[in-house]
């Protein structure tokens, strides 16, 4: 899995920079994946499904096992996340 662009922020706020892939889709949905805790594996999905620049959902893998159980959504289309379903 390739990435258009590949960064080095501190998305946590914790002083320590996490790896973020970027992936610009031909749909015009842009995806963020985030490695936090430096496994290789990414640990959270953000995706601007229609190019804005705003995040419409969060997918979190709170356990490490490589599989999303969490997601966050912007469920009325305001810009914030408000919404959250965990498996």
């Amino acid at each position: 899995m390739g990435f258009d662009e590949v960064h080095k922020m501190d998305i946590t706020g914790d002083g320590v920079d996490e790896t973020v892939g970027v992936r610009r889709n031909e749909d015009g949905s842009v995806e963020y994946h985030v490695d936090i805790d430096g496994d290789g594996t990414a640990d959270m999905k953000a995706v601007d499904v229609d190019g804005d620049g705003v995040i419409d959902h969060v997918l979190l893998d709170h356990d490490g096992d490589g599989k999303y159980d969490a997601a966050v959504v912007d469920a009325d289309g305001d810009g914030e996340l408000d919404a959250v379903a965990e498996k």
